[in-house]
């Protein structure tokens, strides 16, 4: 079942949303001297797996285009 494009537009609202605050997140955890490795790279990984869920939803906007 396609969902709604309000639908689709709140979900891609949620997810930029999710990702800034990751990168607010990880731009703080950079930048301390006690930085824990392990988790600035799980961090890293769902802020680009979000990135990759972000271009998902921007692209179920873009009507088809008949060749």
């Amino acid at each position: 079942m396609a969902l709604k494009e309000q639908q689709i537009r709140v979900r891609l609202e949620q997810l930029k949303e999710r990702h800034e605050a990751l990168k607010s997140r990880l731009s703080g955890l950079e930048s301390a001297p006690e930085a824990n490795e392990l988790e600035i790279k799980r961090l890293k990984k769902e802020k680009l797996s979000l990135k990759d869920d972000i271009q998902h939803y921007q692209d179920m906007l873009i009507p088809d285009m008949d060749a």
